[in-house]
């Protein structure tokens, strides 16, 4: 029997990595519906935020992808127009067409427009990604509240299945595009599980590490100004790339003012076959953010067995409950500050509980054999 086919639009795509949970999303979805449907994956050639485009990846045709089972499409991003993106997306004559995200030109706002138009048949399902969150829309909201607008006069919704990753963003999608069809359909994470590893852990000492975009929703000023008041002796690694320049200069400041107890390692960005190893070498992850659709690097630190100290604005909750970690409001620092003195307390036997509990509720999340059905039904 034929499988249908699923042709994914993304700006960016693997080996890229700078544009951080978007990327791992499809890529997770791709490599899950491999067996189920016939995949394709329409994206750029060069990662975000770069001119120059990937190594040893052939533009500007299909390729198979390197670990097999779907095939990839690098478009040149210098020079690429809606004409060349239009013959790909007909050539594929897709069963669904899969847009990422609501902001992107290229990838959603040229594919919606033709279907609206009438010249794509594909049925198109939209996952917002966390795109209708207050804290998202409040970046540039000059460009993105009059394109919503502008998308509801259309009635372009009514055209279209959304796909929401939890019940928050479901009920986002309604505020903002009343009478759509929603189907909600978990997040995909990562299921390459490694074996608990542990972390020689001293009473007093702890290591923690953020990684993330350097950008004001990711909260890295939050984790500094909590930090300067802790006796604790800390040291903090941070990963990824300086995305906002004027907010890592803030950043820099407080870490010049920071006291000798607490220390600051940049390491810039990561590839994602680097960062298992780097997050097994400390002992808690710490992400403040003001919003996640769902938090790749979060779900992977519990992934790899490490407890994570996060804000209530992700879909990660009650984690205290299962010894996995803390989702803390981001009004009451002082408790963020409390938890990263009382694992600084910790001795080793203490900090394996924590971890291995990370570990155990990521083993059971990625374990959970409804993850796949619900994607079994948004495409049926």
């Amino acid at each position: 029997m034929n499988k249908k086919k699923i042709l994914v639009l993304v700006d960016w795509f693997a080996p890229g990595y700078k544009a951080g949970g978007p990327i791992q999303s499809c890529v997770n979805f791709a490599f899950a519906l491999k067996d189920d449907f016939d995949i394709y994956v329409l994206t750029t050639d060069t990662d975000h935020g770069e001119s120059k485009p990937y190594q040893n990846i052939i533009s500007n045709r299909w390729i198979s992808s390197q670990a097999g089972g779907f095939k990839i499409f690098y478009a040149k991003k210098q020079g690429l127009n809606l004409g060349q993106l239009k013959k790909v997306m007909l050539e594929v004559n897709a069963d669904y067409v899969y847009l990422n995200h609501l902001f992107s030109p290229h990838f959603v706002v040229y594919p919606l427009w033709l279907k609206y138009s009438g010249q794509l048949k594909s049925k198109m399902v939209v996952c917002p990604r966390g795109a209708l969150y207050a804290s998202a829309l409040s970046v540039k909201p000059y460009k993105k509240t009059p394109f919503i607008t502008l998308l509801r006069w259309l009635g372009i919704h009514k055209k279209i299945l959304f796909h929401a990753s939890n019940l928050r963003e479901e009920q986002a999608i309604e505020k903002f595009f009343p009478g759509s069809r929603v189907i909600i359909a978990d997040n995909l994470p990562s299921t390459n599980q490694p074996r608990f590893v542990g972390c020689g852990k001293t009473i007093g000492e702890l290591k923690c590490i953020f990684i993330a975009r350097i950008v004001r929703i990711k909260n890295l000023l939050f984790v500094l100004e909590v930090l300067e008041k802790s006796k604790a002796v800390v040291t903090l690694t941070v990963v990824g790339p300086a995305e906002d320049k004027d907010y890592w200069e803030e950043c820099k400041k407080k870490i010049a003012q920071l006291p000798p107890n607490i220390k600051v390692d940049y390491q810039g960005p990561k590839s994602n076959d680097e960062l298992s190893e780097i997050v097994q070498q400390h002992h808690l992850f710490v992400l403040p953010t003001t919003g996640e659709n769902f938090g790749h690097s979060i779900f992977e630190a519990m992934l790899w067995g490490r407890p994570v100290l996060i804000s209530d604005q992700t879909p990660w909750l009650k984690l205290k409950v299962k010894k996995a970690g803390w989702d803390l409001p981001l009004s009451e620092p002082g408790k963020f500050l409390q938890v990263i003195d009382e694992t600084a307390a910790l001795d080793q036997h203490g900090f394996d509980e924590w971890a291995h509990g990370a570990w155990q509720y990521a083993h059971d999340f990625i374990s959970n054999p409804e993850l796949h059905s619900q994607y079994l039904k948004l495409f049926s």
